[in-house]
């Protein structure tokens, strides 16, 4: 799912705001794309904000959101401005802080690569060492699913010569079909027992893995189940379940440390002071 980034959009807005108070040259007019008093909302400004993963058809209500965020927001502070009013110290911290924030993580960006190697002997020490938190809390099954609107006598066959259901969705395409539920057709992976369906859980019960269960009449259709495993609550889920998921935390653990060592390092190169006794720390 895309996610605004409403904190660089606020932060780069706030820029714009601070400058709308200095004095500045008039923008090209061919570069202006909104105006209030004598603030402009420049092209190059909005372009920064436009995430890369926007999709094409939300691109122009995003726009449009964003340019009436930033003439509502010039018409609040140039009134603000007119009466008097000013941020005070510490709201004048909080919007630096936005920019020295953004600024931190740019210059991170630029000095610490995110492709960080993770070796398998990691992955598995790893995963040695944090059995606890690969527990499952529920019970779990293996499943493949297949959905049929209506009965179809060549799958049927096809399915009761079978050993395998995702062979024969694969062979018909059928993993490739929409349906109008939430179980697509084809390995549903592991799946939580108590979350199915009434009556797939009724269908499973005393199976054993392999088994090709259905005929499934529901309301919707047709459904057909392969048991591939059974996992009882608090069995550990095994490396290849898990494998990505380590690797992604080793790589963070591996960037905070590298984050932590640049920081460490600039901060041998600059002057620091600090005078808590200077605060009421009680």
């Amino acid at each position: 799912m895309h996610r605004t980034p409403w904190l660089r959009v606020f932060a780069l807005l706030g820029m714009s705001l601070v400058l709308a108070g200095c004095p500045r040259e008039t923008p090209d007019p061919s570069e202006i794309v909104a105006r209030v008093g004598d603030a402009y909302l420049t092209r190059d400004v909005v372009q920064e904000l436009i995430p890369e993963n926007l999709p094409p058809e939300k691109k122009s209500s995003y726009l449009q959101k964003l340019v009436n965020q930033w003439i509502e927001a010039q018409v609040l502070a140039q009134a603000a401005r007119k009466e008097g009013l000013e941020l005070s110290p510490g709201e004048q911290y909080k919007a630096n802080w936005v920019q020295l924030d953004m600024l931190g993580n740019k210059y991170i960006e630029q000095k610490i690569s995110n492709l960080i190697p993770v070796t398998e002997k990691e992955i598995e020490e790893y995963y040695l060492a944090n059995q606890e938190e690969f527990k499952r809390d529920f019970a779990e099954v293996h499943l493949v699913h297949l959905f049929l609107e209506k009965r179809d006598r060549a799958i049927e066959k096809d399915i009761r010569e079978s050993k395998s259901l995702l062979e024969v969705i694969e062979k018909n395409y059928l993993d490739q079909r929409a349906t109008p539920l939430l179980e697509p057709n084809g390995d549903l992976g592991y799946v939580i027992y108590d979350h199915l369906r009434p009556e797939f859980k009724r269908a499973l019960r005393n199976r054993k893995t392999g088994e090709i269960i259905g005929p499934i009449r529901t309301r919707d259709g047709y459904h057909y189940l392969q048991l591939l495993d059974r996992q009882p609550e608090g069995s550990i889920r095994s490396l290849d379940m898990v494998r990505e998921e380590i690797a992604a935390r080793i790589k963070l653990q591996k960037r905070n440390q590298e984050i932590k060592k640049l920081i460490e390092s600039l901060k041998e190169k600059v002057p620091i002071e600090t005078h808590f006794n200077h605060l009421n720390m009680n």
